[in-house]
């Protein structure tokens, strides 16, 4: 009985995460369009599941729970601007709505976290993502007018999501989390380096160039966080200071010569239209530069005006500004995004100090792979604090893990046990 309702458990765990990835109803519901708010009723009921099962199975282990959320606070004071930011938002409604979707996304990261090891919780992704690429498979050559093309590129893969760009971010995570298995697990290894591969050629029929280039600067990280952070200072710092030289070279040379790169490929120094944008969005967060609009409100609240100057301006419907940062700037203002950056920055040097003292070594290495992956898709996406999502899930969860095993106190009366990989109810 208890092995079946392990079983069971993870089960439930997988079905939650698809839900937060994508399913297969995407392409079939859109077929390639972005649905408005009013056609997401059985997506609104399919969260609703997840948020359900995250708070009855956060029952069941409540103490352990209160243990993770003490380990970063910053997250819950960040969430709190939320939603408080529904006093001056342009339509408290959406923006209450939203952040109960974002209070139950994060719940359900505090779950992974508080249920599972690090490593337990990659591997159920993993096992989501290989489901998931699965499906892209065959439903790109079995419904191709399905799992190809839509709105904006014929040829371009867009498999089991919405649009060909979603399709292209996550499978960046996805070689992520199996790359980093396969180089850090002994057991079939060959299985994870497989889901790697999947995971590239997935990203690279995509057509997405921006995600192709973080597939490729994720991996390259690896080996940084992994093995360079922990040299010597007398090596370290000689080591960090070729490889930014290198990159600022490289970087200067893209530029010089982005026209043509980027005319080969079939883009263009836009950034296919976002750097137009990027310029209106700016013009809108000077109006209220220090409490923003509201969260979730600028693009989908009832008061639209802000967002139809935006798209006026560039000449087409743009659904986001295309740069989580400057998205969250329009939320939440500067008091938002220092809050973010409060946290984010916080969790970013500490799982450096831990990676240079070997404390929890897996576990902050994953957690900066992650943020890396997290900053560089919303230099071109939007994917921070976004409810529903499976990136703010694996940031709660990698944020919340990552401290989680810490030595604690020997006479504390209230120790509690690390994790054992069982499910005690």
């Amino acid at each position: 009985m208890r092995k079946f309702l392990l079983s069971a458990e993870q089960l439930i765990t997988v079905i939650c995460l698809i839900i937060y990835s994508g399913t297969p109803l995407d392409p079939f519901l859109t077929n390639g369009n972005t649905l408005q708010d009013a056609d997401r009723t059985i997506f609104r009921l399919l969260y609703t599941f997840t948020y359900l099962v995250a708070f009855l199975l956060i029952i069941l282990r409540w103490k352990k729970v209160i243990y993770v959320i003490s380990k970063n606070r910053l997250l819950w004071v960040l969430i709190g601007v939320c939603a408080v930011s529904s006093f001056w938002s342009l339509d408290s409604d959406t923006t209450i709505r939203r952040v109960f979707g974002l209070i139950g996304t994060t719940l359900f990261g505090v779950y992974l976290a508080s249920r599972y090891t690090l490593k337990e919780q990659l591997k159920l992704c993993a096992c989501m993502l290989g489901i998931s690429a699965i499906a892209c498979f065959l439903i790109v050559f079995l419904i191709p007018q399905y799992g190809i093309g839509g709105d904006e590129q014929a040829s371009a893969w867009r498999g089991i999501y919405a649009q060909k760009n979603i399709l292209g971010r996550r499978f960046v995570v996805s070689g992520a989390i199996f790359f980093f298995l396969a180089m850090t697990t002994r057991q079939n290894r060959w299985v994870l380096w497989l889901g790697y591969i999947a995971s590239a050629i997935l990203v690279f029929f995509s057509s997405s160039t921006t995600s192709l280039g973080n597939l490729v600067i994720v991996t390259g990280a690896f080996p940084i966080y992994h093995r360079i952070l922990r040299f010597r200072y007398i090596a370290l710092i000689p080591t960090l200071t070729f490889l930014g030289t290198i990159s600022i070279a490289f970087y200067a040379w893209f530029v010089t010569y982005a026209d043509q790169i980027l005319g080969s490929v079939g883009k263009d120094t836009t950034l296919t239209g976002r750097s137009e944008i990027w310029p209106a969005v700016l013009e809108m967060i000077v109006k209220k530069p220090l409490l923003g609009y509201g969260y979730g409100a600028f693009w989908y609240g009832s008061d639209t005006s802000a967002a139809t100057y935006v798209q006026e301006s560039i000449g087409w419907p743009a659904p986001s500004a295309h740069n989580g940062f400057l998205d969250l700037w329009l939320a939440l203002g500067l008091l938002g995004v220092l809050v973010f950056l409060a946290g984010f920055l916080s969790s970013f040097f500490k799982a450096i100090y831990f990676i240079r003292l070997n404390k929890m070594f897996e576990n902050n290495v994953w957690l900066l792979i992650y943020l890396t992956v997290l900053t560089f898709s919303n230099l071109t996406e939007t994917t921070l604090i976004e409810q529903n999502s499976i990136e703010w899930t694996l940031y709660v969860s990698a944020v919340l893990s990552s401290q989680l095993y810490l030595p604690l106190r020997q006479n504390s009366k209230n120790q509690i046990p690390t994790h054992t990989g069982q499910l005690k109810i």
